[in-house]
């Protein structure tokens, strides 16, 4: 509320009643400093509005991060955990806000996109802004699209760059190890869509970290070994491949699975367990682990550009 009241009041120089009737209806989510002496103010804040407060859907609000903060990736966190949030209590429905104009390209980097025209509250220009529901049908369209990059340069490679060597993948062993990969996440959530969610660890503010650092690993320039059971590459180098039609088949497999588990996790009770267990990030929840899947295509689509600006 300390913090609250330094951005919203005293910073914007707006006389208005900042604490309401729907704080303590709401969930808040703030981080602290490390090792924060008591009564310290929040580095940043805001607030989860249950559907039926503000608008027909969940809202988030009162979004404020302190001066040394800004700049620092740390309100970018707190709308990633603060979305996650809102999807796993209320499974099924989207995000509705009313944010302050000047924020608009902030907030549609996170996803979200304006509705209507501007308005005044209390005397600062707004719009609502709204990001849909991600589920099953949001991430297999995402999916799709990062194959058909990944598709578009592969077919670009040439020849002595599709095979690999002894050493070195080549983009057909990128490729195989992209649809053993999915195999195996498939299976596993297709064994773990037996158990009742009601029995499994909730998903909690950890396990939106794990979620989030995994998919920011990916998108960086990190480099990871090859988990391939014994190192080996496949297929073998040098054998002949057909790569259009490899590519057809793994995309027959995505439709396959998006539309098999689907079915197996259609209960929202799944949206709100940690449900995967990724070898290196641990536990996450279905959100993040189709988030993982979408962004290991796109993490491997940049290692084929690196493949066909090796040298020979």
């Amino acid at each position: 509320m300390r913090l609250r009241s330094e951005v919203f009041v005293v910073e914007q120089n707006c006389v208005y009643l900042d604490l309401d009737d729907k704080d303590a209806q709401s969930i808040h989510l703030f981080a602290l400093e490390e090792k924060a002496a008591n009564g310290a103010p929040a580095r940043a804040v805001v607030r989860l509005v249950p559907p039926g407060v503000s608008y027909d859907e969940p809202s988030i609000g009162r979004v404020a991060i302190d001066l040394e903060s800004r700049g620092s990736g740390l309100g970018e966190e707190l709308m990633m955990r603060s979305v996650r949030a809102c999807y796993r209590r209320w499974p099924g429905q989207g995000i509705r806000i009313s944010a302050q104009q000047y924020l608009i390209g902030f907030y549609e980097r996170m996803g979200f996109s304006t509705v209507g025209e501007g308005y005044l509250e209390d005397d600062i220009p707004h719009i609502q802004m709204f990001r849909p529901w991600g589920g099953w049908s949001h991430w297999l369209g995402l999916h799709i699209a990062a194959v058909d990059a990944f598709a578009k340069s592969l077919q670009a490679l040439p020849l002595d760059k599709l095979q690999g060597t002894d050493t070195n993948w080549g983009g057909l062993q990128v490729l195989e190890h992209l649809m053993r990969s999915e195999q195996g996440t498939w299976s596993y959530l297709e064994k773990k869509s037996q158990a009742d969610p009601s029995e499994l660890v909730p998903c909690d503010g950890k396990s939106d970290a794990r979620g989030i650092e995994l998919v920011r690993a990916l998108e960086s320039d990190k480099r990871w070994m090859d988990p391939t059971p014994g190192g080996k590459l496949s297929p073998a180098p040098g054998r002949d491949a057909d790569a259009e039609a490899a590519v057809a088949a793994w995309m027959k497999s995505i439709a396959s699975g998006y539309e098999r588990l689907s079915g197996l996790y259609a209960a929202p009770e799944w949206w709100k367990v940690q449900v995967f267990k990724h070898p290196i990030a641990g536990k996450i929840g279905l959100l993040d682990t189709l988030a993982f899947g979408v962004a290991h295509v796109r993490h491997h689509l940049h290692q084929l550009k690196r493949i066909a600006e090796s040298a020979p």
